[in-house]
């Protein structure tokens, strides 16, 4: 028994070794060879998002597709914890203040001298938060998107580009966000 264990180890141990090996660059474990290019490490958040007289009550689910939405599109690693209280299965059951608990990793940038540690290969880059762009988002949550600025973005290493101005609700004006973050590269 104690000798197939020992035989299961060592085999999930090299497939490790060559999973690892596989993934590494070329350039002898640096993130990106070119001397430019950000390196990150992966830092954890805790975030407790309280948002106040929304212009609708939004349930559980369109609070937790809407937050993860925003996480991902920013460069969050995937299954981020996203936790709405004060709300419910249906409208007529939620309020207009709800809260949203995050749990997430964001790439957190290193100087060149520490690239050694870096654990996440990145790119600067743009991203619109606008309705279309984020998936859940509809024209109807711009103040969702003003607050979650206020309160999330702003506590983040992301630079908001401009600002956001909600258009009045009988406008087809359409809202957008320009975040400015280091995504993961896929």
């Amino acid at each position: 028994m104690r000798r197939a264990a020992a035989r299961w180890l060592l085999v999930a141990l090299g497939g490790a070794a060559l999973g690892v090996a596989a993934l590494m660059p070329a350039s002898g474990g640096a993130a990106d060879s070119r001397p430019d290019a950000p390196v990150a490490q992966w830092r954890a958040w805790n975030l407790l998002v309280e948002l106040h007289d929304l212009p609708r009550a939004y349930t559980c689910n369109e609070l937790w597709y809407r937050f993860r939405d925003v996480l991902m599109a920013i460069g969050a690693r995937p299954f981020p914890q996203v936790l709405p209280y004060r709300c419910g299965a249906t409208a007529a059951v939620s309020t207009r203040s709800p809260s949203v608990q995050l749990q997430f990793q964001l790439p957190d940038p290193l100087p060149q001298s520490l690239s050694r540690y870096a654990d996440v290969a990145v790119e600067r880059s743009t991203v619109r938060l606008a309705p279309g762009k984020v998936p859940s988002f509809t024209a109807a949550d711009c103040e969702l998107l003003r607050q979650m600025n206020d309160k999330l973005l702003a506590a983040l290493p992301v630079r908001v580009v401009g600002t956001l101005t909600c258009p009045a609700a009988s406008s087809n004006e359409r809202f957008a966000l320009e975040v400015q973050a280091l995504l993961p590269h896929s």
